[in-house]
């Protein structure tokens, strides 16, 4: 039986607009900045050419989870307004073999017949790692997916229109040649939020809850010293189930966790 009968002609669905820009993401800024520059790239590549510039064909958005990679780069394909592909590792994983290197070309196919168009991996470490050819199953599998994703990253031009931005958690464990320049030329960082942008974070995740006057967005900020986006969502969150359970309808300071 073909193997390609296992694959959904519905996997990876291309969106045309995300409904997310860069006003939608807290801090950040300096990554903003250099987005910008590479989308500027994207949109004029023979410009920049005969300066003898090239558009980087793959962004490493490393970070601790919950930080908003996602978010960012459906901000980005916003901002750029063009095609957006959203994979994860987990879109990869098949009981047959082969599955997966065939997923990778489906991918990328698609992604050049709706250029430009940004790919967006997730959980980049999980379908990226070293390859240590043990010889078990699970590692030929990924071995062979490895080796179509640089093909693949192999066998597009740079003025193609396409940009690959893949998130993990862990630059460390992916395979050295996958992100080596070239094809993944750029490694940013997404950082926790700082002192800036968790007042911002905490005014938004405040919007439409009760909450009594010992409670200040400065204050939540400074308590969420070193905490994720994610966290602080979730923290708020808790805070306000934990002032019902005993019987208030405000949370205080005292609430939050």
């Amino acid at each position: 039986m073909c193997s390609k009968k296992f694959i959904s002609p519905n996997t990876f669905k291309v969106v045309r607009k995300t409904g997310v820009k860069f006003d939608d993401v807290i801090g950040m800024e300096n990554l903003k900045n250099y987005m910008c520059q590479v989308m500027t790239i994207m949109k004029n590549p023979r410009e920049y050419a005969k300066k003898g510039v090239r558009m980087p064909k793959g962004v490493i958005l490393e970070g601790a989870p919950g930080n908003g990679k996602t978010l960012f780069a459906r901000a980005v394909a916003g901002e750029a307004n063009v095609n957006f592909i959203a994979a994860k590792a987990t879109d990869f994983e098949s009981m047959f073999m082969a599955i997966g290197p065939m997923k990778v070309k489906l991918l990328f196919k698609k992604a050049r017949r709706r250029a430009p168009c940004i790919v967006f991996i997730d959980e980049f470490d999980g379908i990226g790692t070293k390859r240590n050819y043990s010889g078990s199953a699970i590692e030929t599998e990924n071995t062979r997916i490895v080796t179509a994703l640089l093909n693949e990253l192999d066998g597009f031009e740079t003025n193609s229109g396409i940009l690959v931005l893949a998130a993990t958690n862990s630059l460390a464990a992916l395979d050295e040649a996958l992100v080596r320049p070239g094809r993944f030329d750029a490694h940013v960082s997404v950082p926790y939020p700082n002192l800036e942008s968790r007042i911002k974070l905490c005014e938004m995740y405040l919007r439409g809850k009760n909450y009594d006057v010992s409670v200040t967005a400065e204050k939540l900020a400074r308590h969420f010293d070193g905490a994720s986006c994610a966290k602080i969502e979730s923290a708020l969150n808790e805070a306000v189930l934990a002032a019902e359970l005993h019987g208030r309808t405000q949370f205080s300071l005292d609430d939050v966790k």
